[in-house]
């Protein structure tokens, strides 16, 4: 964003008049507030938030202690490039550094702690899978370069496994981004052209993870509670522990209105009424919703219920009174396909895991960023983390790891993923790291696991059209809004905190008229040193030079597709 841009615009008209309220407390919904209180000038009273648990924060998480274990269901890799989120960071004051913003500390945190794998595939019980030369085969770069070129409405309801080679699946550039991002075969090849060209600028230090930053602290602590301690401080009102049921919403003149929220609480449901001055911005979909939790001796279930899905069931409501207001059966209609499970082991007064996975890789906790074993039957993957709690005693030592696949049985623990313990789950993990039975059981002696079972963790990345999604301000609303992951944001992509935030503050800016220029989404395709980093990273060679022009031609894009491209741009 331009320094020339970064304006404080002037007050909307008739601000002081109009209340807000918003739907769901996850980093959208804090977003929204800060944005409408801080740049819209709303008076902080007049700002609402509505959440279904006894906590804000949604899928940004962490809780626990070091006698009974940590919890933390996810894990975010940020970056540099994600233009809104840092903009509401520099707002907000840290609450573990004094006289620091949430960007302030971030940054110093990966200054002293910055983020560069040297094992970042395993496999073979433990062993380094080689990662140098080409990211894949010339066939499927070509394939890629075509992709690039292509309208997305030519790609709806398609998968990548529709446009790929199957080789692709088993390619390093695979077996690095779809760990880091959770995509599958078989998610919305929309998607992945978006994520593609969104962050191209990576894809040369995919394999050591360059440019990934990380918070000081879990996201909960380093995130979430400054933003809630700082909105408290102005007055904003917080209702947690009530759903939004329903939405009364009028059409008339062209216009949409809402007139009425339904709320429900522990006393019962009762209902509100609204004016076009009252402002709803609406999280209409979480990637938690309906997760459950296990420990290291009991199961996480897999929580089926469709009748009651939350923000997704309201979304639900509303669609089927108007297109315009997507379609949410596409992404949350198959959570055996959108699932996966999380576990968090705290280990106390034991370091052998963490030493030896320390000697091995040759990367200090929370330096090495994410580790993906590529002969996992699970899919797994883990990351070490130095401190990850302000709270967390120096004898004792977090991580968090994940698998894709819950449905079929694992390689030392004879069952499925789903069906598992936390116990089982780390004793799987560290058999594909190479510990001996032995040291398992000793890790395990001094450890507790947390376990989230996740039903609509990857829903958003589903095939879809593109109407599927609603934009942030459908046509015609006068005062409702979407924010989050499951709203059009052309350019952007899903499955990142940079959408909840840009998505919120596209909101506040459409809904209270402030005249300020929106944030640019960075598109690196239009950089010619990232399309040749990329070319040479995908080739697998260090220098271009015009011996390798025949091959380049081999893996470009299709002239015909390319000259029917240069149609579609804009005349100067």
């Amino acid at each position: 964003m331009r320094i020339y841009d970064q304006i404080n615009a002037p007050a909307p008209k008739d601000i002081d008049q109009k209340r807000a309220h918003i739907i769901g407390g996850g980093i959208a919904g804090l977003s929204a507030a800060i944005a409408l209180v801080n740049d819209a000038y709303m008076p902080a009273a007049h700002v609402t938030i509505y959440e279904s648990l006894p906590l804000v924060g949604g899928a940004m998480d962490g809780a626990g202690n070091a006698e009974h274990g940590y919890t933390c269901r996810g894990e975010r890799e940020l970056e540099a490039r994600m233009e809104c989120l840092w903009y509401v960071c520099s707002k907000v004051p840290s609450i573990q550094t004094p006289g620091k913003t949430i960007l302030d500390e971030t940054f110093e945190a990966n200054v002293r702690e910055p983020i560069y794998s040297h094992y970042r595939l395993m496999h073979k019980q433990g062993q380094l899978y080689p990662s140098t030369g080409p990211l894949m085969s010339d066939t499927d770069t070509k394939r890629m370069a075509d992709l690039m070129l292509t309208p997305e409405e030519e790609l709806e309801g398609l998968s990548a496994a529709d446009w790929f080679t199957p080789e692709f699946t088993k390619s390093v550039f695979w077996y690095c981004w779809s760990s880091m991002l959770a995509f599958r075969p078989y998610h919305s090849l929309i998607e992945v052209k978006r994520y593609l060209a969104r962050f191209m600028m990576y894809a040369p230090g995919i394999t050591h993870l360059a440019g990934i930053l990380h918070t000081e602290y879990n996201e909960y602590d380093s995130v979430i509670k400054p933003m809630l301690v700082y909105l408290q401080s102005l007055g904003v009102r917080f209702v947690t522990g009530t759903n939004v049921v329903d939405m009364d919403v009028v059409d008339k003149a062209g216009e949409t209105i809402v007139t009425g929220l339904a709320l429900r609480d522990v006393d019962g449901e009762r209902r509100i009424a609204l004016t076009r001055n009252d402002l709803v911005f609406f999280t209409n979909g979480s990637l938690t919703q309906n997760a459950s939790m296990g420990d290291t001796h009991s199961i996480a279930p897999l929580n089926r219920d469709t009748r009651e899905r939350g923000c997704f069931t309201l979304w639900e409501k509303l669609a089927a009174r108007d297109r315009k207001f997507g379609n949410p059966a596409a992404f949350i209609s198959d959570i055996d396909k959108s699932n996966f499970i999380t576990f968090f082991p705290t280990i106390k007064g034991d370091r052998t895991f963490f030493d030896y996975i320390e000697k091995k890789t040759g990367d200090k906790a929370g330096t090495g960023g994410a580790m993906t074993v590529i002969d996992s039957s699970w899919k797994m993957g883990f990351i070490l983390y130095s401190k990850y709690f302000p709270d967390q005693p120096d004898d004792v030592n977090v991580l968090w790891a994940y698998g894709q696949v819950s449905d079929v049985p694992g390689d030392y623990i004879k069952k499925p993923m789903r069906d598992c313990t936390g116990a089982e789950m780390f004793a799987e993990l560290m058999y594909h790291c190479g510990l001996s039975p032995e040291q398992i059981d000793r890790v395990l002696a001094h450890a507790s696991v947390s376990t989230s079972m996740m039903p609509y963790i990857t829903s958003q990345f589903m095939p879809r059209q593109i109407s599927d999604r609603p934009k942030v301000i459908p046509e015609g609303c006068v005062n409702l809004a979407f924010i989050g992951q499951f709203v059009e944001l052309p350019l952007d992509v899903v499955f990142t905190v940079e959408t909840s935030v840009r998505t919120a503050l596209m909101a506040v800016w459409g809904l209270t008229g402030l005249q300020k220029p929106m944030i640019p989404v960075y598109e690196p395709a239009y950089d010619l040193r990232v399309t040749i980093a990329n070319m040479k990273a995908s080739l697998g060679i260090d220098q271009l030079s015009l011996r390798h022009l025949p091959r380049i031609l081999r893996a470009g894009p299709s002239p015909k597709l390319f000259l029917r491209q240069l149609k579609t741009l804009p005349k100067p």
